[in-house]
């Protein structure tokens, strides 16, 4: 997070909140204790000398900015295994302010409607929609009554409570706005006209929700808290009201996510989808691909219905790039074209460059018996998804670093890849400076062994010839390509459909760029900007 606050940067605070609450957790603190500290944060008093300089500082900020802060200061408190088990990353206020104003103008009366956070843990919207609900002039007992929300931390609970009290100047009393529980096992039977949330993301294992709850949104081999949190927060909206959420990207357009779609427009009508552009301005200490998403619950999105679409860019307010109607097919991601993001746009696909995709065959811990480390006329080498190292050609040394390991084929296979290729990691993570990640096998490889297979955590490409193969490998490994392929995909996955289905630049385009500014980021950025003027004179 890069924006700037006062005279001092979001990252100097981050790095001092850290060094506070370390010195502070070392000695060892109850929920109470925790909670106790981050409310006297709000008053400049805090309770404890060692937070001096971080309160100083944060009285320094202006309340929207404070109270991101003071939520932070106490996710920071929290015992490392507690705070990633319960995802508690906030919402910035330029991105929950943005969302609020989006629901305003979709028909959210701050006057008249109630609203329910079902993850509300520092308050990020609640707290938002309860100060604007003031400027509109309700009174506090009113707007108590209008607003609500769940968090299954006690202390993040009572602090949310405090927050929205700071707000609204009048104290709320324990437990009538922000309850403790566990949404998803929660039965809640009232119904809100606004239903905003950012849901918390990670894996949950088939033992811990009955099938009922999770199969209309999820796949049985991947059910994620998020889509699970998307369905309750459809059933808490009452007919003809509005959900506002920020998600991982991977909804829109994941093809694991083709549930979830289905479900969103079969139960609402899809107003808007927005994207942040800079995942470092989401999360601290997490780089998270998210995405915006406001519908209205009721009655099915209609085909011939369009979509408004838009970005959230370097904590500027949201802009809207397009109207667009979604795929008839939900497995379909719901994407607009690059330049909607403020990309240019290049028309070409990977199937342009000759390029042919295929998944890593080898699943080694299920066919270990195959494994030898001696070669011979079917005993090929396997490259691991480790090997892959954009800066330098593929070699094939094992997972220890000894050698190289083989695997052993009873006839010839369509598995062994005989020709020059790239091999790209199939799994990266959200740390990864890139999503995409490619390297070339190492020529002197194929000359000796003839061939070799990848494991199933790597992806092959192969092409016609040499030439199209770097071209292919500078495009995988640029930066332009990886920015457009987060916009189509959150996941740590990459996905070979999407991979094939990546907006590119023009082949010509590439060739004349490389040839001015060789095999460089730039070139790749050029070629782009050119594409549509190389087609053009084509056709001409």
């Amino acid at each position: 997070m890069q924006v700037s606050v006062q005279n001092f940067s979001a990252r100097e605070l981050l790095v001092l909140a850290r060094k506070t609450a370390t010195k502070i957790a070392a000695s060892g603190l109850t929920q109470r204790e925790r909670l106790r500290l981050c409310k006297s944060l709000l008053t400049d008093a805090p309770s404890s000398l060692i937070a001096k300089e971080l309160s100083d500082k944060l009285n320094r900020l202006e309340i929207n900015e404070k109270h991101f802060w003071v939520g932070t200061f106490y996710t920071l408190l929290l015992p490392e295994a507690v705070r990633r088990d319960q995802a508690t990353y906030f919402t910035p206020p330029y991105l929950a302010q943005g969302l609020v104003r989006i629901l305003c103008a979709a028909g959210f009366d701050l006057q008249k409607h109630t609203a329910i956070d079902p993850a509300a843990g520092g308050a990020a919207f609640l707290s938002i929609i309860a100060a604007q609900m003031r400027d509109a002039g309700l009174a506090p007992a009113s707007i108590v009554r209008r607003i609500r929300g769940f968090e299954i931390d006690g202390g993040l609970a009572r602090l949310s409570e405090a927050l929205i009290a700071d707000r609204i100047d009048k104290d709320v009393a324990r437990g009538s706005v922000v309850s403790v529980r566990n949404s998803l096992k929660a039965r809640e039977k009232k119904k809100y006209d606004l239903v905003i949330a950012n849901p918390p993301f990670g894996r949950i294992s088939l033992s811990e929700l009955p099938r009922s709850q999770w199969e209309s949104v999820c796949h049985s081999g991947h059910i994620n808290k998020y889509a699970v949190f998307a369905d309750l927060c459809v059933r808490l909206t009452t007919p003809g009201g509005l959900i506002g959420l920020v998600l991982p990207s991977s909804f829109m357009a994941g093809p694991l996510y083709d549930r979830l779609r289905t479900f969103l427009r079969q139960r609402g009508e899809i107003l808007t989808l927005g994207s942040v552009v800079n995942r470092k301005d989401v999360f601290v200490d997490v780089c998270q691909d998210v995405s915006v998403l406001v519908a209205r619950i009721g009655k099915a999105h209609q085909s011939e219905s369009p979509v408004t679409f838009g970005r959230f860019q370097g904590f500027r307010p949201f802009k809207v790039t397009s109207a667009l109607k979604l795929p008839a097919d939900s497995a379909r991601p719901w994407v607009a074209p690059a330049s909607n993001s403020g990309f240019a746009t290049g028309g070409a696909s990977l199937a342009d460059y000759g390029a042919v995709l295929r998944t890593g065959y080898f699943v080694w811990n299920r066919e270990q018996d195959r494994m030898s480390k001696r070669s011979g006329k079917l005993c090929v080498p396997l490259v691991w998804a480790e090997n892959v190292k954009p800066d330098s050609f593929c070699k094939p040394l094992s997972r220890g670093g000894r050698g190289m390991d083989f695997v052993r084929f009873e006839k010839e296979s369509a598995a062994i890849i005989r020709t020059q290729a790239l091999v790209m990691q199939r799994t990266t993570n959200n740390t990864q400076a890139r999503r995409l990640i490619a390297a070339r096998l190492a020529p002197a490889i194929l000359k000796k062994y003839g061939g070799f297979v990848t494991e199933n955590h790597t992806i092959a490409v192969t092409a016609s010839d040499i030439a199209s193969l770097k071209l292919i490998k500078l495009l995988l490994n640029s930066e332009a390509v990886d920015q457009r392929y987060r916009l189509v995909s959150g996941t740590a996955s990459v996905s070979v459909n999407l991979l094939r289905e990546l907006d590119l630049p023009s082949p010509a385009a590439l060739r004349a760029a490389v040839g001015k500014l060789g095999y460089t980021d730039e070139a790749v950025q050029r070629a782009y900007e050119n594409s549509l003027l190389t087609k053009r004179l084509a056709i001409a």
